[in-house]
Order: C-alpha cells, then sequence, then structure tokens
C-alpha cells in the first residue's frame, strides 16, 4: 500500500505538554509525525528525495523542497556564527511580506528554517521546484565573506580553511 504524503514537514519527535511539563515523544515504530504534530504510518525511507533531512523546530525532521513558490533568507550580521541565526522563510503558495510596522517580522511563509539546513535547503529548492536562487546565493555569499573578515577565527572552525 502506497502511503500518501500530505505535508510538508515530518518531523522524528513532537513535544507534548504532559504532567505540567513539556516531554519529547518518539514513536516506538520510526513513524514520523506529520506537521510535528500528527502520528503518521509514514518512515523516513517512505520519503521522496526532494524532502531535505535537517533540523527543523528543534527536531530532526524532512522539509518539502518540491512546489515552492517563495524564498526569502534573511542573514543575521550581529552574531559570531555562519548561519546560526539567519532565516529562510518558506512559502508554498503565498507571498511572503513584511508585517507592516516591523520589517523584521514577515507573513504568507509556511515554514521557517534557521542555521546550516539553509544552503542544502537552498540547492534543493533550485533543483526540485526550478526555484530561481541566485539572489540568495549571492546573499549567503556576502554573510559569508562577513562572516570571514569579522570572525576569522571562528570562520575556519565552522566553515574550515579555503
Amino acid at each position: 500500500m502506497k502511503k500518501v504524503l500530505t505535508a510538508n514537514l515530518y518531523t522524528e519527535s513532537k513535544i507534548v505538554w504532559k504532567r505540567r511539563q513539556f516531554v519529547i515523544l518518539d514513536n516506538d515504530d520510526g513513524a514520523l509525525f506529520s506537521h510535528g504534530r500528527y502520528k503518521t504510518k509514514i518512515l523516513p525511507e517512505d520519503l521522496p528525495e526532494w524532502y531535505i533531512r535537517g533540523s527543523y523546530y528543534r527536531h530532526g525532521g524532512y522539509l518539502s523542497a518540491k512546489n515552492i513558490k517563495y524564498l526569502l533568507y534573511k542573514p543575521n550580521y550581529f552574531t559570531n556564527h555562519m548561519f546560526k541565526d539567519d532565516f529562510l522563510y518558506v512559502s508554498y503558495d503565498k507571498p511572503i511580506t513584511s508585517i507592516p510596522g516591523n520589517l523584521a517580522l514577515f507573513e504568507g511563509y509556511d515554514e521557517y528554517i534557521w542555521g546550516w539546513p539553509i544552503p542544502r535547503f537552498v540547492e534543493a529548492a533550485q533543483k526540485y521546484s526550478n526555484y530561481p536562487v541566485g539572489e540568495i546565493e549571492v546573499e549567503m555569499e556576502k554573510k559569508r565573506i562577513w562572516f570571514k573578515e569579522t570572525y576569522p577565527e571562528f570562520y575556519h572552525m565552522e566553515v574550515g580553511p579555503e
């Protein structure tokens, strides 16, 4: 029986409120949670290659790089890490726009990614959604150069020697 994929995000665990505290739950059978909440019968090996493995919302999981309509990359230039506090907003249908009166907050996105999964996901969005990632790649390269010049000791630890 073929399993139907209905979510863009599947996680390996979820957080629930139990006995007055948050508890992380995994499925004993290895099945994933759709949208990070609902138990499925889907296993990681059931997912097609366009589901990109990464850490999403502090859980191991898989996010679809197919059918992406909009991406917005927001680098953070106030930290001594390469991608740790950068955000990539992902939308499968609506445009991503700034919330009026607050240039740091956005609406219209379905998911967001932070940290090291960003470059891999951008590459996958180009491959599986034919998304034009040129501007994002330019911004990531600007961030890389800034990081190398501003924090050379951390650059070599995180990015490695050139």
